[in-house]
């Protein structure tokens, strides 16, 4: 659930980096820049079966900014191939059915791993697997241990669940202790099993510390709005105790993750606090938002490859909002963002987004579902020409879907008369808990328990990944924004908002 939670950045944008990912499992393609052979990576899952497992995996491919994400299909026989360009050794991730793992490629390189469809479908660790290629002995390692340095991170007291009898501050030093404390358990581990693997342990330690990181970003504003908290305070000592002093040029995904997490801290604090009350007013008649105050506090932060990746995933927010007021951003913004992070950055955020521009029903009817399948989910737009569709992903072991969706009838209850039609996509459930739970709470609008197939397809087009999930389908029936502010009466308004700016003046879609 650790996704769950972005705070106010919302558009997820199109990463070039000089490098492309393959429009299919097997296909390379061309890089102007890139002239060697490419990195292949070739899965072999053993036990799969077609007509009972998922048909699809996702991959991951940890960038500059944000990963590139494809979706790989399985062939009958259990084989995944896939081929990219890539300058750098690069972490990239699995995900198949919950289930993730990491692995470190290098350019040109060849990796062949076998693994069981038991082991990817349960929690326990990788056993019975086989890893080849140059990277061999760090993903060999990254695979037996990964359990174990998750397993030491899930003992952390959890951001999500906010203990009221701790304060910010004391929150921050049993957080910080934990991670000493499991740092030192690592140190051990790693001592005792006499690994000599420096990227191994690099991205053990990352897994630790930055996990943390991420938890004490979340916390001061988990529940409520802090208005006094102001990045003077004692509390953001964390940042430089959280921060890995290494050589290793690697980016880890769950480094990127605490970055941006950390930057939407700064982004409510700019908007939310007392201290910059003031301020604010003065800089919203030059600009919609107080972006350069902001920027004013990021800018105090350390130099170096943080502060760069933090402006830029502040400076994302400021092209969603030109999207939807039609103003061209300032010069003056890009004059002072390219101070403090590279050009490169500014360059990829502003790149138009290259993604599906087809209603959802076109998409459905292309994807490949079987045919049952595929009639109930188009079965559940026949009716929506014209209309916003509110999507909630949930399950009932998801606590936070089970805060947020006893609230639903009071929010249907606000949109009457705006055209729009709710759907509730059930996640990973019995059909028995999940009837029990609709019925109980006497939720309206439309419901329908997702196979796991039929998941793969939102996963690829929603980017489903964690839950709840929240997602808006545009008046013309084509995706529009992930919905980052949770189902409480408190954020009515504002889910109004978002309701009303996704309706298309012509309606030629869903």
């Amino acid at each position: 659930m650790r996704k769950l939670f972005y705070f106010l950045l919302t558009l997820t944008f199109l990463i070039s980096c000089n490098e492309k990912k393959s429009t299919d499992n097997t296909k390379s393609v061309k890089s102007e820049q890139i002239t060697s052979s490419p990195t292949k990576i070739i899965l072999n899952i053993k036990g799969y079966n077609p007509s009972e497992h998922k048909k699809y995996i996702d991959i991951l491919i940890v960038t500059a900014l944000e990963p590139i994400k494809e979706q790989l299909k399985i062939s009958d026989d259990g084989n995944v191939n896939y081929v990219f360009l890539t300058q750098s050794k690069k972490e990239i991730i699995f995900d198949y059915d919950s289930r993730t793992f990491s692995l470190i490629v290098s350019p040109n390189e060849e990796i062949f791993v076998d693994l069981n469809i038991t082991e990817l479908l349960n929690w326990s660790k990788f056993k019975s697997f086989k890893v080849s290629g140059t990277n061999k002995i760090t993903n060999n390692l990254i695979l037996a241990n990964a359990n174990f340095i998750d397993s030491l991170t899930k003992q952390s007291t959890n951001a999500y669940v906010k203990d009221i009898t701790l304060n910010n501050i004391l929150y921050k030093n049993k957080r910080i202790l934990e991670m000493e404390n499991q740092l030192q358990v690592f140190k051990t581990y790693v001592s005792d099993k006499k690994i000599r693997d420096k990227i191994f342990i690099d991205w053990g330690k990352s897994q630790i510390k930055y996990k943390a990181g991420y938890d004490l970003s979340l916390y001061p504003f988990m529940g409520k709005s802090n208005r006094d908290l102001d990045d003077g305070n004692k509390y953001f000592d964390f940042v430089n105790e959280v921060r890995i002093n290494s050589s290793n040029k690697i980016t880890f995904k769950v480094y990127l993750d605490y970055l941006e997490s950390l930057t939407g801290c700064y982004n409510i604090m700019g908007n939310v606090c007392n201290k910059y009350k003031l301020k604010s007013k003065d800089l919203e008649k030059l600009w919609p938002t107080t972006y350069f105050l902001k920027f004013d506090l990021l800018k105090k932060l350390l130099e170096g490859k943080d502060r760069e990746i933090m402006m830029a995933y502040l400076f994302k927010n400021e092209i969603r909002l030109s999207q939807y007021t039609g103003k061209e951003i300032p010069k003056i913004y890009l004059d002072s963002l390219n101070l403090y992070t590279k050009s490169e950055y500014i360059s990829q955020l502003l790149k138009k987004q290259e993604t599906e521009n087809k209603p959802i029903e076109a998409l459905i009817k292309e994807y490949d579902l079987d045919e049952k399948e595929k009639k109930e989910l188009l079965d559940l737009y026949k009716d929506t020409k014209g209309k916003v569709v509110y999507h909630d992903f949930w399950a009932t072991w998801c606590a936070p879907c089970m805060n947020e969706l006893p609230n639903y009838n009071d929010l249907i209850a606000t949109t009457k008369g705006k055209n729009v039609e709710f759907i509730f996509y059930g996640v990973h459930m019995k059909s028995d808990e999940w009837e029990k739970t609709i019925n109980n709470l006497g939720l309206k609008g439309k419901h329908y328990l997702l196979t796991k197939n039929q998941l793969a397809f939102f996963e690829k087009y929603f980017t489903v990944s964690s839950f709840p999930h929240h997602q808006i389908i545009k008046s013309d029936g084509t995706i529009g924004d992930k919905v980052h502010f949770r189902t409480y009466p408190n954020n009515f308004d504002v889910i109004n908002k978002l309701i009303e700016k996704h309706k298309i003046d012509k309606n030629n879609g869903a």
